[in-house]
């Protein structure tokens, strides 16, 4: 039997929660439904999330990392010698663009439930910077990394 590795799983996870994101935002105008049912999905993605982050190790893909004053201090004194190494990996900021978008997409997600529109609304806008945020981290991250990479391999 095949086992699932923890990070292929965790991706699974992305997954679902980018869709049901998507969906819950682009059907918040015109079909309450769908909105509703990708809302409840998105809730109970980041619970689990939640959940299953207090339990696993903290080298497991799943944990929540939270990044420490030593960790940021060596982050920012490498990106300021132009150490571009730096951002390869789970850096500081990924780590806080993810932890701002999951605080951003559970707060909007919670505000649902309030009977006034406009904290949901503020506050699902909000998320979407925040979303905004975490995809150009990470795909500044793997930029950097191929880059890197590929100046490495080139022959001087």
């Amino acid at each position: 039997m095949t086992m699932i590795k923890p990070f292929n799983l965790l991706m699974v996870w992305h997954g679902l929660f980018a869709g049901s994101y998507l969906v819950s935002y682009a059907t918040a105008e015109f079909s309450l439904g769908m909105h509703l049912f990708a809302g409840y999905a998105l809730l109970a993605l980041l619970f689990l999330r939640l959940a299953v982050a207090l339990f696993v190790a903290e080298t497991s893909p799943w944990s929540l990392p939270w990044p420490n004053a030593r960790l940021a201090r060596t982050f920012s004194e490498r990106l300021r010698a132009f150490d571009l190494a730096a951002l390869r990996g789970r850096n500081p900021l990924v780590i806080l663009s993810g932890l701002a978008l999951i605080v951003a997409s559970l707060l909007a997600a919670l505000s649902g439930f309030l009977p006034w529109e406009d904290p949901h609304e503020a506050l699902a806008s909000f998320s979407l910077a925040t979303v905004g945020v975490h995809v150009a981290a990470v795909l500044l991250t793997q930029f950097i990394k191929r880059w890197t990479v590929q100046a490495v391999r080139m022959p001087a």
